[in-house]
C-alpha cells in the first residue's frame, strides 16, 4: 500500500525468512559459521534462539547455497513419532522403502544406513535439519541420538543440525538426554540485536527494498530498538506498520510518534507498569513509617531495652554471590564475548561470567601488556620459544612423558568463585600475565588491559587442539552447575589440566564424560582494536590487517598498508579465510584476528609444542 509513497520496489519489513534480505551482525555471522559448519564437517549442530531472533532466515540462506553433492533433509513439522521421522528423512533424501503398516524402525534405519553408505562411495553425503526441534519429543529425540551412530571408522554419515528456541536447550540438558547433548560438536545461541546493530538492519532493508536508509528518524530507529528490544522479527513488525502510519499520514519521515503507535497497534498497549510501581514505592515508604514510629515508641517506654545503634555497627555485611542458580546445564544467552561497540571511541568488553562480591578494593594492579604484533617490523621470525612465556616455562612440574594420569582426576574443585579465577589465572600466566585473585575485575574484564581479549567458543576437541592455545574449560560433573579448569600444556597424548590449586595430567578421553564443547580462549588483539572491521572501514587496525596480509602473501597487489578497507583488501581477506579453512565471508573478526596473528608469528603461548 504504501511503496508508491515511500518509492519502494518492495516490502522492506516482510516477516517472510526470504534470504535476499539477510542481514549478518555479528552474532548472525557466528551463527551462520555454526550451521556452516555443521554443512561440511559433519559432526552435530545446536543452535538456539529466542522466537523471532532469525534462525529460519539463517538456514533459508543456507539451503540456498546448498553444494550439488549434498542431500538434504529438511524438517519444518518436528511434532512426529519415531517411524514419521524416520519416513520424513526418507522421503526427503529421495529414499526407497516399504511403506506398508508392518514396516519395523529397523527397516527404516537400515535402508538409511545403505543410502548413506553408497552416498560416501559416490562422493556424496547427507545432512538431517530440524527447525523448530524444541517440539521434539523424548522419544524421537533418543531416535536422533541413535543416527548419529551411522558412521565410518573415520566419518560420521549422517551430519544432524537442530534449531529451535532456548527450551530446546533445557530439555537436552536434562540427566535422561546427556548422551545426546554429549555428541553435540558445536552450540551457539542467536541473541538479540544491539542498538547500532537494529539501527543497521532497518537501513539495510530499506536499501534492499529500493528505499532511502533515512526514512527512519534516527531517534524513530532509538524508539524502533527500545519497544522490539533487537528482535529482527519485531522490529519488522512495527516498522512496517509505521511506515504504513506515515502513509495515511501523508508524510515522509517516519517519527518516534508514529513508531510508537504502531508498536501499539500490533502489539497491544504495554502493561501499567509505572502506577504499579509507584503503588509499591507508597506502599513501601508507609511500611517504613510505621515501623520508625513503633520503634520509637517502644524506645520511649520505661523497662524497654532496645539494642544500641552504634552495635549495627560492627557486623559484618555477608558477602554477596551472583552465581548461576542450580538447575541443569543453561544455554548461553549470548555471544559471550561480543564485539565492542564501534560507534564509540574506547569499546569496553562485556564479562563471560557475571560476578559481583563485597570485597575491599586492593591497591593498584601492575599490568604487564602482552606485546602486540607489530606487522610493519616483523619478518621471517623464528618460530616463538615457549619458553618466553612465564606459566608455560614453569607450568609443568614433571615432564609431561614422564607422567601418568590417574583415575578421575577430572573430579571438581571445591570453591566455584576463587577457582573459577584461578582457571583464568592459570591461562593468563600462559601469557606472561599476572592475574591477581583478588582483583575487582572479572577475567574478561582485565583482559583488555593486557592486550588481550577473551572468545567463547563452543567445538570439537579436534578445533581445540587446531586452535593451540591455553584455554578455561566448563567442565560438568553430577553437580547442577559447571566448573572450570584450565588447559595449558601438552603434547598431543597427554595434557596438564590446572583444576583449583592442583594440576593433574590427563588424556584427552579423560575429558569425554566432563567437557562438553564448551571453552573461552584469550588472543592477543592487533594494535587499537576495536572489534570486527569489513569492506568500507576506515580503522587503524585495517592497516594493520592490509600489512598481516601483504606479509603472508608477497606476490599480492595490495600496495601501501592504508587504513582504508578496500576491495582489494576485501578479496586478499577472502582468499586467506578460504585457505585456513574459516569462514569466507571477507570480514576480520577474532578467528580470523587470531590466525593471522599465528601466521606473522606474533608472540603467543601453544597448548602443544610442536
Amino acid at each position: 500500500m504504501y511503496l508508491a509513497h515511500f518509492s519502494l520496489d518492495q516490502e522492506p519489513f516482510s516477516i517472510a525468512p526470504d534470504p535476499a534480505f539477510l542481514f549478518l551482525s555479528d552474532v548472525h555471522n557466528e551463527a551462520l559459521a555454526h550451521l556452516t559448519y555443521g554443512f561440511t564437517h559433519g559432526g552435530f549442530v545446536l543452535v538456539t534462539g529466542e522466537v523471532g531472533t532469525g534462525k529460519t532466515t539463517l538456514l533459508r540462506n543456507l539451503l540456498h547455497r546448498t553444494p550439488p553433492e549434498l542431500d538434504v533433509a529438511f524438517i519444518l513439522n518436528p511434532r512426529l513419532t519415531v517411524r514419521e521421522l524416520l519416513e520424513s528423512v526418507c522421503d526427503e533424501i529421495g529414499i526407497r522403502y516399504d511403506n506398508t503398516k508392518t514396516t519395523s524402525v529397523k527397516q527404516y534405519i537400515d535402508v538409511l544406513n545403505r543410502h548413506v553408505l553408497q552416498s560416501r562411495r559416490d562422493g556424496r553425503s547427507s545432512v538431517l535439519i530440524i527447525d523448530e526441534a524444541q517440539n521434539l519429543s523424548p522419544a524421537v529425540l533418543e531416535q536422533i541420538r541413535l543416527l548419529t551412530n551411522l558412521e565410518t571408522n573415520d566419518k560420521k554419515l549422517l551430519r544432524i543440525i537442530l534449531l529451535g528456541q532456548p527450551e530446546l536447550a533445557a530439555m537436552l540438558a536434562q540427566t535422561e538426554l546427556r548422551q545426546l547433548a554429549q555428541r553435540i560438536t558445536a552450540r551457539y545461541h542467536l541473541s538479540s540485536l544491539s542498538r547500532a546493530e537494529a539501527h543497521a538492519y532497518v537501513k539495510h532493508r530499506l536499501h534492499l527494498a529500493g528505499g532511502h536508509p533515512g526514512i527512519f528518524s534516527s531517534r524513530a530507529m532509538n524508539t524502533l530498538y527500545a519497544l522490539a528490544q533487537g528482535t529482527p522479527r519485531l522490529i519488522n513488525v512495527i516498522a512496517d506498520r509505521a511506515m504504513l502510519g506515515a502513509y495515511v499520514e501523508g508524510v515522509h519521515v517516519v517519527t518516534p510518534k508514529l513508531v510508537k503507535t504502531g508498536a501499539r497497534e500490533v502489539l497491544g498497549a504495554p502493561p501499567r507498569r509505572r502506577a504499579t510501581l509507584w503503588w509499591l514505592a507508597s506502599a513501601t515508604a508507609v511500611l517504613i513509617a510505621l515501623i520508625s514510629s513503633l520503634w520509637v515508641y517502644l524506645g520511649n517506654q520505661p523497662g524497654t531495652a532496645l539494642a544500641p545503634t552504634a552495635a549495627l555497627d560492627h557486623v559484618a555485611p555477608p558477602a554477596v554471590v551472583v552465581q548461576t542458580p542450580p538447575l541443569q546445564r543453561p544455554a548461553p544467552t549470548e555471544r559471550v564475548m561480543a564485539e565492542p561497540d564501534r560507534t564509540t571511541a574506547a569499546p569496553t568488553q562485556p564479562s563471560i561470567i557475571v560476578e559481583a562480591i563485597v570485597e575491599p578494593i586492593p591497591s593498584p594492579i601492575t599490568v604487564v601488556p602482552v606485546a602486540r604484533p607489530s606487522v610493519a617490523t616483523v619478518t621471517a621470525a623464528e618460530p616463538t620459544d615457549p619458553s618466553a612465556f612465564g606459566a608455560q616455562k614453569g607450568a609443568l612440574l614433571l615432564p609431561i612423558e614422564d607422567s601418568v594420569p590417574a583415575a578421575n582426576v577430572v573430579r571438581p574443585p571445591g570453591g566455584t568463585f576463587v577457582n573459577h579465577r584461578r582457571a583464568y589465572q592459570a591461562v593468563f600466566a600462559a601469557w606472561g600475565v599476572d592475574y591477581p585473585l583478588e582483583s575487582p575485575r572479572i577475567p574478561c574484564d582485565f583482559a583488555p588491559l593486557a592486550g588481550l581479549q577473551c572468545l567463547r567458543k563452543e567445538g570439537s576437541w579436534s578445533e581445540l587442539i587446531a586452535l593451540n592455545k591455553p584455554v578455561v574449560l566448563e567442565l560438568w560433573d553430577t553437580g547442577s552447575n559447571p566448573y572450570f579448569g584450565a588447559l595449558v600444556a601438552g603434547n598431543g597424548d597427554l595434557f596438564r589440566l590446572s583444576l583449583g590449586t592442583r594440576d593433574e595430567i590427563i588424556r584427552p578421553q579423560d575429558l569425554r564424560n566432563h567437557w562438553l564443547g564448551s571453552y573461552v580462549v584469550l588472543w592477543q588483539t592487533p594494535p587499537e582494536y576495536a572489534g570486527s572491521q569489513r569492506e568500507g572501514d576506515m580503522h587503524p587496525t585495517v592497516e594493520w590487517l592490509h600489512a598481516a596480509l601483504a606479509q603472508i602473501d608477497p606476490g599480492s597487489d595490495l600496495g601501501d598498508p592504508e587504513p582504508v578497507f578496500t576491495p582489494a583488501l576485501h578479496r586478499s581477506l577472502l582468499a586467506f579465510q578460504r585457505r585456513e579453512g574459516l569462514l569466507a565471508d571477507g570480514v576480520a573478526g577474532p578467528m580470523t584476528w587470531i590466525r593471522l596473528s599465528d601466521r606473522i608469528n606474533s608472540p603467543s603461548p601453544a597448548l602443544i609444542t610442536r
